[in-house]
């Protein structure tokens, strides 16, 4: 019983995390679900992309798994041209309800 509530008074310690945060790690996770779909569609291994992307797979992994800040435009990319896809980054005053294929970020 003495280690439940030592797990319970280190949970109360952690930060809450802030909705806008909460948001970011959810559009990451968008993303990583979108690569994922993408590549398991196109019939293609982590290692088969990679090989297309001139990188290794666990950089592809690492995509998959979301959760990061660090997707970078370039990779990204990268992964749309490996995939046979456009990758189109735009700042409209006003976005439809759903875009096919795309995470709507903001």
């Amino acid at each position: 019983m003495a280690n439940h509530s030592r797990w319970e008074d280190t949970k109360a310690k952690r930060p809450q995390v802030s909705a806008g945060a909460r948001s970011a790690l959810e559009d990451s996770f968008a993303l990583a679900q979108m690569i994922y779909d993408l590549r398991t569609g196109a019939g293609l291994s982590q290692r088969e992309l990679a090989e297309r992307m001139g990188t290794t797979q666990s950089v592809i992994s690492r995509l998959e798994e979301g959760g990061g800040s660090g997707n970078r435009v370039d990779t990204l990319a990268r992964v749309a041209v490996a995939l046979g896809r456009h990758l189109i980054i735009s700042f409209p005053e006003s976005v439809p309800a759903k875009l096919k294929d795309a995470v709507q970020v903001a």
